[in-house]
């Protein structure tokens, strides 16, 4: 049995946010061109009326705008957020967002439950989903997450008062929603071909969220500079090797049209695909990023790469993805895949 992704949604707030009018707003501009040195022009941010529930909601009901299926025939939902927000942005840890979210939709006779991996969350959705379908477990199921995420970018704006300082990864996220559906009616020409994950957790303490560590609010606390030292990004293609090498045939780049990295940054990106470029000594295809526009919007970001892509026509039925996950654990997720009739305009 093969799985596919059968239709996907997506949801970006109206309001756009520009790097500059996001720095104009701290009490002490960095030393440094955040926008030169990111890549990041702006981000999209959520209303006061917006949250996780909301635009998982917009991404969920668009993604089923553009699928065969009905809310009834989902056997499971799996939400994939880091943030979890409701109502008066209240965080839920119970009852469940994929409950909230699988009533709403009417999806009634579906099993659901929330994870959470970082920035991977929805490829690990992906990862657990495909697992399901193939053992027979379930026949299809909806990977949904709503990214309310900027008010980690509020608290850097209010609490950065050094040169350096661990909150100015925050200030590149944007918020989201993405959705998308998966079964098993794979074939020979659609589907995906697998999905692999590993995690380092000796980097662990790279990049933490949690409650501000000075005043009110979520803080993220990252450490840049070492997670882009060489010998940490050199465990993308060693991980790619090794999937690689234990399904016994060589990495073969040109085997794919497009790679879709996390979202994380227009610098980070060059240096992960430079590591790999260099370690297999090939060229690669080429690498799809929205980053510039939307900012890292974490888990939902290769979706929202996949979904942008789509609705311009630059991606088209019978194109193989090759889509690389980085995340904070650290997470390093591979999945390969080959898209369908896809339509999400």
């Amino acid at each position: 049995m093969k799985t596919r992704i059968e239709s996907l949604g997506a949801y970006l707030p109206v309001k756009e946010v520009s790097t500059s009018e996001l720095i104009s707003r701290m009490a002490m501009e960095p030393t440094f061109d955040l926008e030169k040195i990111t890549g990041i022009k702006k981000r999209r941010v959520r209303s006061e009326n917006e949250s996780t529930y909301t635009m998982a909601i917009e991404a969920a009901e668009d993604c089923l705008s553009h699928s065969t299926y009905k809310p009834e025939d989902i056997d499971i939902i799996i939400s994939a957020s880091i943030t979890r927000t409701k109502e008066a942005q209240m965080t839920y840890i119970e009852p469940p967002m994929s409950l909230f979210i699988k009533n709403h939709l009417g999806a009634h006779h579906a099993m659901n439950f929330d994870i959470t991996n970082a920035c991977a969350g929805m490829n690990t959705g992906a990862y657990i989903l495909n697992n399901m379908i193939k053992a027979g477990t379930v026949r299809r199921g909806m990977v949904v997450s709503g990214e309310c995420i900027t008010p980690i970018a509020d608290t850097a704006v209010r609490e950065i008062s050094e040169p350096i300082d661990d909150q100015f990864a925050s200030l590149t996220v944007g918020d989201s929603g993405a959705a998308f559906i998966m079964d098993g009616c794979g074939t020979d020409t659609e589907g995906i071909d697998f999905i692999e994950f590993m995690t380092t957790a000796g980097y662990s303490h790279m990049c933490l969220a949690m409650p501000s560590e000075t005043g009110a609010g979520i803080a993220m606390y990252t450490k840049v500079q070492a997670m882009h030292k060489k010998d940490l990004i050199h465990e993308i293609p060693l991980f790619i090797q090794d999937v690689f090498e234990k399904r016994g045939t060589p990495f073969d780049p040109a085997g794919f049209d497009y790679i879709i990295p996390h979202q994380v940054s227009i610098g980070a990106i060059k240096s992960y695909m430079k590591s790999v470029r260099e370690h297999f000594n090939t060229e690669l295809p080429d690498t799809l990023v929205v980053v510039e526009d939307l900012g890292n919007t974490s888990s939902t970001s290769h979706f929202v790469v996949m979904y942008t892509y789509l609705k311009n026509k630059q991606l088209k039925k019978g194109d193989r993805l090759f889509i690389l996950s980085t995340a904070s654990g650290l997470n390093v997720g591979l999945m390969s895949m080959t898209l369908g009739d896809l339509e999400v305009a």
